[in-house]
């Protein structure tokens, strides 16, 4: 099983979702993002920002990522940050390859939320998710991952990945985490 979803819409609803994506826009805004990453790359965690919303996605994640491993395990880290990207047309896409399984003593479990997505048409929710290659970058069996609102999409940390295609220019909002065992 390389993903599976996990829908929030009940706990995270579109006002929550709103206010969390207001909040990433406002740490891009004062610059608490990387440089050396794509853009917009919060470079604070977001699950500790201090709300019931930024609460409420922690749980749902930790709670997420049990339901995938179809147990509970001891967490010894978690990682979470934000992205707002815009329009592919500003990055080079192959340099997106990443996963985030880095240290060979745990293991990780990752995740994305799909916060905010612009309008897009119905056909295009596929590419708009997430691109993943279960047989690494080169290898066979790519595919893309459709966008699903308030839903953590689970993964193995191994797995590499890379955010999917975004047709407007109005910015998109996720947030990704890991959770390490």
């Amino acid at each position: 099983m390389e993903h599976e979803y996990y829908d929030w819409n009940q706990l995270i609803n579109f006002s929550a979702r709103k206010r969390l994506a207001d909040g990433v826009k406002h740490l891009i805004d004062s610059g608490s993002y990387w440089t050396n990453s794509p853009k917009y790359q919060t470079n604070v965690n977001v699950f500790g920002l201090p709300s019931p919303d930024w609460i409420n996605l922690k749980m749902s994640f930790i709670w997420s990522c049990f339901a995938y491993l179809g147990k509970e395990v001891q967490i010894k880290n978690i990682q979470s940050w934000s992205f707002m990207t815009q329009k592919d047309s500003a990055e080079d896409r192959d340099v997106l390859w990443h996963h985030h399984n880095h240290n060979t003593k745990t293991t990780t479990v990752s995740g994305v939320f799909y916060l905010y997505l612009p309008t897009a048409e119905e056909n295009d929710l596929e590419l708009c998710g997430t691109e993943i290659a279960p047989n690494g970058v080169d290898g066979e069996g790519k595919y893309y991952a459709p966008w699903r609102d308030a839903n953590w999409m689970i993964y193995p940390g191994k797995t590499w990945h890379r955010p999917g295609h975004l047709f407007t220019e109005e910015p998109r909002f996720v947030v990704a985490a890991d959770l390490e065992f």
